[in-house]
């Protein structure tokens, strides 16, 4: 059976880096990022979320067989990477994780299946494991569906501050019924919205739009423009529209006004509890970049 040791403060550093590099790798692979961004991007998340994170030694008896990042926030931990010599024995390392997890007082654990990376698609995979969310990218090339007579225009401060707090109260949800508490989700959700809108319809890198067909609006999109990956935050078919395929218009004049703008792809994160997005995702051609899995620990054995 697999266990984990937590790491000699003298082997730290070299724990640190290991994960950094392996943290710019997964960017500039998935996320069609320069490598020297990717880095600084990565350096920066961990020294502040430093506080939050510990690296363990995976351990067979006296034998050193692997390495684990585990990231430690609230009523949430996640095994943030994984890396073994078998990766097929990772399942043995559960009872391990929620050991850890206990004695942290945490409610679930999760890890992220990523392509290339073995030792934790291994892990997810296993009994217990609860899919919660994918994260999933579409490469902008030259030929993109047409999104037809809808056009996206830009939201004016009314049609923003309406969708502002519309969407902050979705999100909120959202992550709730993906696992969290509710006390949790609220702080994450309205934490997370006010770093990505600190100025609110100007605020930088972010592009907000209303899809119109003729006159008459149908929908709203809120694209990341800050990396090289555009990004989905937000894509919602007003309700009296829905049914109409405005939701796949409006992504498809998305992805073309992104490749428009120079980005060489187009990500987004859908929550495992909505498969009509998921579907429509897999209809557009969007492909898995990881799929994030938890397991509650009053059912972990």
């Amino acid at each position: 059976m697999l266990e984990l040791r937590e790491v000699h403060p003298d082997h730290a550093a070299a724990y640190r880096r290991r994960a950094i590099d392996r943290a710019v790798a997964r960017r500039v692979g998935h996320s069609f990022e320069d490598p020297e961004q990717a880095r600084s991007v990565v350096e920066e998340r961990r020294e502040r979320n430093e506080a939050h994170l510990r690296d363990y030694d995976v351990v067979d008896g006296d034998a050193t067989v692997g390495w684990a990042l585990w990231w430690h926030r609230g009523d949430q931990a996640e095994l943030n990477d994984l890396d073994l010599e078998e990766p097929a024995r990772a399942a043995e390392l559960l009872p391990a994780l929620v050991a850890v997890a206990r004695a942290d007082g945490v409610r679930f654990v999760g890890a992220a299946a990523v392509p290339g990376e073995a030792a934790t698609t291994a892990l997810v995979a296993g009994d217990g494991f609860v899919p919660r969310a994918t994260n999933m990218a579409l490469p902008l090339v030259d030929d993109l569906p047409d999104p037809g007579r809808l056009e996206l225009r830009p939201m004016t401060q009314e049609e923003f501050d309406a969708f502002l707090a519309r969407a902050t109260q979705t999100y909120v949800a959202e992550l709730a019924a993906s696992g969290m508490s509710e006390e949790s989700a609220r702080e994450r959700g309205e934490q997370q919205m006010a770093e990505l809108i600190p100025d609110g319809l100007d605020s930088p890198g972010q592009r907000f739009f209303r899809g119109w067909v003729r006159d008459q609006p149908v929908g709203t999109l809120w694209l990341s423009t800050e990396r090289p990956m555009a990004f989905v935050y937000n894509v919602e078919v007003d309700e009296a529209q829905r049914r109409r395929g405005y939701g796949e218009a409006i992504m498809n004049a998305g992805a073309r006004w992104c490749r428009d703008q120079g980005h060489p792809a187009l990500g987004l994160n859908v929550f495992a509890h909505n498969p009509g997005a998921r579907a429509l995702y897999d209809k557009l051609g969007y492909q898995v970049t990881s799929d994030f899995r938890s397991i509650d620990l009053d059912d972990a054995d």
